[in-house]
């Protein structure tokens, strides 16, 4: 019950430091993102400093990259932003760590390399994406995403803490159970089936037009059902680099929650999803708007 209680309170501020800055401005949003990057990327160096044979050489380098990597996703989403962004920044960062290694002398160059690129495939890419959401779809849009994880996170602890028996993966992570997943699963698809009508509530008492209103109640069930099932394979994939790095937090910084990886986990799986599903969700509706126009 301690554990729940420091868990609940640690989840709350942090919760709503991060929706008061992302709704302020985006300046507050931008510092929130760098601070969670640089902490997770930190921390994911410094778990797999064993596995890298106790070399840290490449730290600062591998912090500093991420931050300006994210930084340039926040400024150029400021402008229209277009996927290639993307695709000509990363592939650069990523293949600057293979020409490294021919000048470090390591007995293992492609360990050293794959040890070096997975923080910006596992971190930073899904945060360009979420930086995406943010600029692309608005404040409250890349929110109502984030939300949904939350509340996902929590109602699987609750349900799993009351009704936990079978375990889901018990050689990945004992603590999990089918029955906190289903429970969650349920929870999470009946609050996000109503996303539309609570958003349309929003947009009437605020006298504005909120962009997630856009959305039918099918299109957030959709849309919720993927990231909820990626956000699950999110939680498992950072138990299971836990479990082969021989640890049981990635870090401490957060009460009931261990670091930035422990917390954050299940969002850097599941945004990929998430983001691809609604950019399909857009096109079929830009479809739908050119077939209504034709006819």
């Amino acid at each position: 019950m301690k554990n729940f209680l420091v868990r609940l309170a640690t989840g709350l501020i942090v919760s709503a430091l991060f929706i008061s800055a992302t709704l302020y401005s985006w300046l507050t949003f931008g510092l929130v993102i760098l601070i969670a990057v640089t902490g997770a990327v930190y921390e994911f160096y410094s778990i797999s400093t064993p596995a890298r044979h106790g070399n840290t050489k490449g730290r600062g380098l591998t912090v500093a990259l991420a931050i300006a990597l994210t930084v340039l996703s926040i400024l150029f989403n400021k402008r229209p932003f277009i996927f290639a962004d993307v695709t000509i920044l990363l592939p650069a960062v990523l293949f600057f760590f293979f020409v490294r290694e021919l000048f470090t002398r390591s007995e293992n160059p492609f360990q050293e390399i794959g040890w070096s690129i997975l923080p910006f495939i596992y971190i930073v890419l899904p945060i360009m994406l979420l930086n995406w959401l943010y600029f692309d779809k608005g404040p409250l849009f890349a929110l109502s995403i984030l939300f949904l994880i939350w509340f996902y996170d929590s109602m699987c602890y609750i349900c799993g803490s009351l009704l936990g028996r079978t375990k889901l993966i018990e050689r990945i992570s004992p603590k999990k159970t089918v029955e906190g997943l289903a429970g969650g699963m349920v929870l999470s698809l009946v609050f996000v089936f109503f996303y539309d009508k609570i958003f349309a509530y929003l947009g009437a008492q605020f006298h504005m037009k909120l962009p997630l209103d856009t959305y039918t109640n099918i299109n957030w069930l959709i849309i919720g059902f993927v990231t909820l099932v990626f956000a699950t394979f999110g939680d498992l994939v950072e138990s299971l680099l836990k479990r082969s790095l021989h640890i049981k937090d990635s870090g401490s910084i957060m009460p009931g929650h261990g670091g930035f990886l422990d917390r954050l986990d299940a969002i850097f799986v599941a945004l990929p999803f998430a983001v691809l599903v609604i950019w399909f969700t857009d096109r079929v509706g830009e479809i739908r708007l050119l077939i209504d126009f034709l006819s």
